[in-house]
């Protein structure tokens, strides 16, 4: 994992990457967890049974006259190979019929072998293991006695022999020495001759069955308490790899590090989801519909924040964007106006978006007149702002009539007059305009701006958005007051309600705003009061 804004990780980092990626992590643990369990319970009942056999050393060499050897690693592993043997198979296959599979292991680095065998019933597989068993054991014997008797035929051989060697030399002077030789050799392999003739063939072969294999009680798989364990970690390791990997490749900004980072300036606050926005039908003010919220805590923040910001220099207008489509600049606008003006300030809201107006649909106010009808002379300013309903110290400037061309109009004298008159009668301008990226017009009105506040969506805003949506603003040397991390606790990768532009892209010539029931009674009236209060 790579830091977002070029630090080392850290624990704390990895910790809220999986908080972030959670979904995915618990998700691929749950399938993990399920397919585990439907494989277990779906796959037939096996049963496991084992014969053990002893190795132990031979009694051939001790027969012979030689000292006994203790059984050697080599030896066990030799023996191991042999289980399986085709003189062994052969055997079984007389006995059974078949030659189902078995494997041959070392009990725990000792001379015993077990001979395992699954099968589909506890009988058969305790018949297999104890057929190879006793299969493996004949054929040792049988190997040892065949050893037997031709060291035994080799000792006959000898003993003949030494007995014509004494009748040659009977009656012979001066050999008495060499008789007593011959005689007491020919005792020696008498000896060994006849301890062979009393070794059972058990003893002979070096292999005991000690451990024949019994039923088992209960199957040996499926275990579904194991499997659901080991499905479970697997899918937990895959989650994490892919929330890993989810990271890597996901350029949107997360944090507020991140933001100040690519975005070039301080966020001023962190504003988290509202539920109430998932709906783009149904607008919502949080900060006078919710105002004991932690939206409109943070939205008191923010109105804070810009009033130390006013404090070093004269901000009377200030404009309200993004770096892209629905990150929530317009909600950000109307609830900052409406803190602004609970806290005594005479604030206008004025719809500079007149590619997709939606200011009026926040305060139910119709934006049929408005910046557009005052920028062609139609009606003064004083004329055009609404009151809006509840608050007597808030107004909206609505856009008025769409334009075919908003950026040759924005950036014309005219415009220019309108914000001047504004400031005359309002103590703080408020500027919603269209997204930085898509069109130009944000970037023309921040250069009359005394301020400019940028939108960023928390999981949304890709990290270039924000750092082009900078640029162009540094460009004609608008001022980025600060940024506003919106929605700040939605789960990466569930981005929640995106209350912004809908249904296509940017473009002149747009269809005029349809307008939304109005909470006052008359357009007309609220006209007449708004005009009258701001004279």
């Amino acid at each position: 994992m790579t830091a977002e804004f070029g630090a080392d990780p850290t624990l704390r980092s990895y910790a809220e990457l999986v908080r972030r990626r959670k979904r995915w992590v618990i998700g691929l643990a749950l399938l993990g967890l399920a397919v585990s369990l439907a494989i277990s319970f779906t796959e037939p009942r096996q049963y496991t049974a084992s014969a053990q056999v002893l190795v132990q050393p031979s009694s051939q060499a001790s027969a012979l006259g030689a000292s006994e050897q203790p059984v050697t690693t080599t030896e066990v592993q030799t023996m191991l190979q042999l289980v399986t043997s085709a003189p062994v198979t052969r055997a079984v296959q007389r006995a059974l019929g078949s030659t189902p599979p078995v494997s041959a292991s070392e009990v725990a680095q000792t001379n015993v072998i077990a001979i395992t065998a699954v099968r589909s019933s506890p009988a058969t597989a305790a018949a297999t293991a104890n057929a190879y068993a006793r299969a493996f054991v004949n054929y040792q014997q049988a190997v040892a006695l065949d050893s037997l008797a031709q060291a035994e035929g080799q000792l006959r051989a000898q003993i003949k022999s030494i007995s014509k060697q004494l009748k040659q030399l009977h009656g012979t002077a001066g050999t008495a020495s060499e008789q007593t030789a011959l005689v007491n050799q020919q005792a020696v392999l008498g000896e060994q001759l006849t301890q062979m003739q009393v070794n059972s063939p058990s003893e002979t072969s070096g292999l005991v069955l000690v451990t024949p294999a019994q039923p088992p009680s209960s199957p040996s798989s499926p275990k579904p308490t194991e499997d659901g364990a080991l499905g479970l970690a697997a899918g937990l390791i895959l989650g994490l790899a892919v929330a890993f990997l989810r990271e890597s490749l996901d350029d949107a900004v997360a944090t507020k590090e991140a933001a100040e980072e690519f975005g070039g300036a301080t966020v001023l606050a962190s504003v988290p989801l509202v539920n109430s926005w998932k709906k783009r039908d149904r607008p919502l003010v949080v900060s006078l519909a919710k105002p004991t919220s932690p939206a409109a805590e943070a939205y008191r923040s923010l109105r804070t924040s810009l009033q130390f910001a006013r404090q070093e220099r004269e901000l009377r207008t200030i404009l309200v964007t993004s770096p892209a489509a629905g990150e929530g600049k317009t909600s950000t606008l109307s609830n900052l106006g409406a803190m602004f003006a609970q806290a005594g300030q005479r604030v206008v809201l004025v719809s500079c978006d007149m590619r997709r107006p939606r200011l009026g649909q926040f305060f139910g106010l119709d934006e049929s007149q408005g910046l557009t009808t005052a920028i062609l002379g139609e009606l003064p300013v004083e004329e055009l702002v609404q009151a809006v309903p509840g608050d007597d110290n808030l107004w909206l400037l609505g856009s008025g009539q769409l334009p075919p061309n908003p950026a040759e109009l924005l950036h014309g004298r005219r415009i220019q007059e309108v914000f001047s008159a504004l400031r005359g009668l309002f103590d703080l301008v408020l500027i919603d305009s269209p997204p930085v990226l898509p069109v130009t017009d944000a970037v023309l009105l921040a250069k009359d701006a005394d301020a400019t506040l940028l939108i960023v969506a928390a999981g949304q805003t890709s990290r270039g958005d924000l750092q082009r949506a900078a640029e162009k603003l540094a460009h004609v040397n608008a001022r980025v007051v600060g940024l506003v991390l919106n929605e700040a606790t939605r789960r990466s990768g569930s981005y929640g309600y995106r209350y912004g532009y809908y249904g296509g892209t940017y473009a002149a010539g747009q269809p005029q705003l349809q307008v939304p029931a109005q909470l006052n009674d008359s357009p007309t009236a609220a006209h007449r009061e708004g005009s009258r209060r701001a004279k």
